[in-house]
């Protein structure tokens, strides 16, 4: 009886175990900006609408122009991964739909990660973002908070 239920115990354990894997988010594209700098692009979410889809991918070729200018190969000991999201806001009592870049950067052995959010809107051309948005975006978000200390 004792070992019945240690086998029944031992099953749930699995299946919980097996069920919370399967909610880990997916991974589309792994994009090797330089040494030791890499940009992973999850997959886009199933209920996103098409038109913010469409913005996002056309995103997705300036943010990485955008970090090949302003990162360089890093050592081993500060290596950074960056990950980009596609999400939707929406804005204002209208409720408009825009499109949102989510990323996240890390060092590795790094306690802290650091989280901006980037409306792929621009409120100054009623248009998409430009590369010269991207890059103030990411300097002051993301690339400076993260930014390995100097060795003395």
């Amino acid at each position: 009886m004792k070992f019945a239920k240690f086998w029944i115990f031992a099953a749930l354990a699995l299946l919980i175990f097996s069920w919370s894997a399967w909610g880990q988010e997916k991974t589309n594209r792994e994009v090797n900006i330089h040494k030791n700098v890499k940009l992973i692009q999850s997959a886009i979410p199933a209920d996103t609408p098409e038109d913010v889809i469409q913005e996002y991918n056309n995103f997705l070729p300036i943010l990485e122009e955008s970090l090949k200018e302003n990162t360089s190969a890093q050592s081993d000991e500060c290596a950074l991964t960056i990950r980009v999201t596609a999400a939707v806001k929406e804005i204002g009592a209208a409720k408009t739909k825009r499109p949102l870049a989510s990323l996240t950067a890390f060092r590795k052995n790094s306690k802290q990660e650091f989280l901006g959010s980037f409306l792929l809107y621009s409120y100054i051309s009623s248009g998409p973002v430009n590369k010269e948005e991207t890059t103030n975006f990411l300097k002051k978000q993301i690339l400076g908070p993260v930014a390995c200390p100097k060795e003395e």
